[in-house]
């Protein structure tokens, strides 16, 4: 009987059988699902350079936010206007890498102070002029919003450079506002790399901006505060100095010029008076640049004597550095912009009072010229009384000789007459020769006493009450 074959048996196969395992290496084996893992990887790392790029954002992100804290801190930590400006330039100027920042400060819609920081001495002194607020500065000027040019030369504002100006590409312009008044404009030129500025540097331009608009309306009342109290200060030391005197018209005018000068900070101030030629001034007073030419004369015309006077306040006189002029329209060394303003009481006018700042200053501010007005009128008001002063000082002094003259006459001159009759009818009983010449000597003197006595009574009795140094012109005739 044939035997069944086994149920289980070895089948042959071309796949080899395993060997023994090899030391340091790991058998594995295909699988269907490696194509997914591959694609898996890739999509990570794609997320991980985009977690690290996003990362990268944050990081410069908070950087540059933290670059914005320090430059408002920078900028908030000053107490003065002046000293606000300066660290405005270098914060912007670090906050979005630029190389040259300015800041223009507008008054009436016009450009009256320019500051600059990133040029070196031998550009600014090669420069000829400052800006006077045209083409790009004064499109900022007209239309206060942000503007970021890649090419400020495209610009259809742009007017080019004055020579000697350095080149610049990128710009960057805000304005600062101090509420809702627009102070100035905040300008950036030339990123780094001939890059141009992104949108975050207008953020933070901007930013920055309004943190120097505060920090600049705290300085301007700051220096507003303390503009109005030198100038109270000067008008109670005026009026302490000039009233306080034994004579208050000697000086008067002179202190009058030297305390405005001191309260306004100037180069020169003076105090001009009607001549005695039709249309002239004459410099009474001066102090500072003003000092040499006291005593010498100028036509009204062109001085700004007579718009203020016209204007019935403070004017600014054209032609810095050549008002108040001498005959001949000479310009004055160390002086620059002027303001007039008019000595005027309710009933006259006085004089004219001129206050001159240092060459190349701003011209005089709209507070200034306010200020420079109160100061006048009040020194008006104090000449007023010195010359009410110096009248009833006068008149006290009238009376005094009056009575002085009479005393003489009722009481002294009197009795010396007496004394005379007597000494004659002595004279007339003396037998002896000698002692009634004597005598009669003695007489002549009295009588030489009493013509001298009379002339002084009549002297003092005569004198009439001095004339003010200075009257007061009407305003009217004026």
């Amino acid at each position: 009987m044939n035997e069944s074959p086994p149920l289980h048996h070895t089948v042959a196969s071309d796949t080899p059988a395993p060997g023994p395992p090899v030391p340091g290496y790991t058998h594995s084996a295909a699988s269907p699902d490696d194509g997914f893992v591959g694609v898996a990887r890739l999509e990570l790392d794609e997320l991980l350079v985009m977690l690290i790029n996003r990362a990268t954002d944050v990081q410069q992100t908070q950087g540059r936010l933290r670059g914005l804290l320090r430059a408002n801190l920078q900028v908030t930590r000053a107490v003065g206007l002046d000293e606000v400006l300066t660290p405005i330039l270098d914060a912007a100027r670090n906050l979005v890498g630029a190389r040259y920042a300015a800041l223009g400060v507008i008054e009436d819609g016009r450009l009256v102070r320019f500051l600059h920081s990133g040029m070196d001495i031998e550009t600014v002194d090669a420069l000829e002029a400052q800006p006077e607020g045209k083409g790009l500065l004064g499109r900022l000027i007209d239309y206060p919003e942000p503007l970021r040019l890649r090419d400020l030369a495209e610009h259809v504002s742009s007017i080019g450079f004055p020579a000697h100006h350095p080149p610049m590409r990128s710009f960057l312009g805000v304005p600062i506002r101090i509420g809702t008044q627009v102070f100035g404009n905040l300008y950036l030129t030339d990123k780094p790399g001939g890059a141009e500025f992104s949108a975050d540097d207008e953020e933070l331009a901007t930013a920055l901006a309004v943190t120097a608009g505060v920090a600049i309306g705290n300085a301007a009342l700051l220096h507003e505060a303390q503009r109005r109290q030198r100038w109270q200060n000067a008008m109670m030391t005026l009026s302490t100095a000039v009233l306080s005197n034994d004579d208050p018209l000697k000086d008067a005018l002179t202190q009058i010029a030297g305390h405005a000068m001191s309260a306004s900070s100037a180069a020169g101030a003076c105090v001009c008076i009607p001549a005695e030629q039709p249309e002239m001034l004459l410099v009474a007073a001066g102090d500072g640049v003003y000092t040499a030419l006291i005593g010498r004369t100028f036509p009204t015309a062109g001085s700004g004597y007579t718009d203020a006077l016209t204007a019935r306040e403070p004017a600014l006189v054209a032609g810095q550095g050549t008002s108040p002029r001498t005959t001949g329209h000479h310009p004055i060394n160390g002086a620059g912009p002027t303001a007039a303003a008019v000595l005027r009481s309710e009933t006259a006018v006085t004089g004219v009072l001129f206050v001159c700042a240092t060459p190349g200053s701003a011209p005089f501010a709209r507070l200034d010229l306010d200020l420079l007005g109160g100061y006048a009128t009040y020194a008006a008001l104090v000449l007023q009384l010195a010359h009410a002063q110096h009248d009833n000082a006068q008149l006290r002094a009238s009376n005094d000789r009056q009575r002085i003259a009479e005393d003489l006459h009722r009481r002294v001159l009197h009795r010396i007459s007496r004394l005379g009759i007597d000494l004659h009818t002595v004279a007339a009983r003396l037998h002896d020769s000698v002692a009634r010449a004597t005598l009669m000597s003695k007489i002549d003197d009295t009588d030489t006493i009493i013509h001298e006595l009379r002339a002084a009574i009549f002297t003092l009795d005569s004198t009439d009450t001095v004339r003010p140094a200075a009257a007061p012109h009407s305003a009217s005739a004026t």
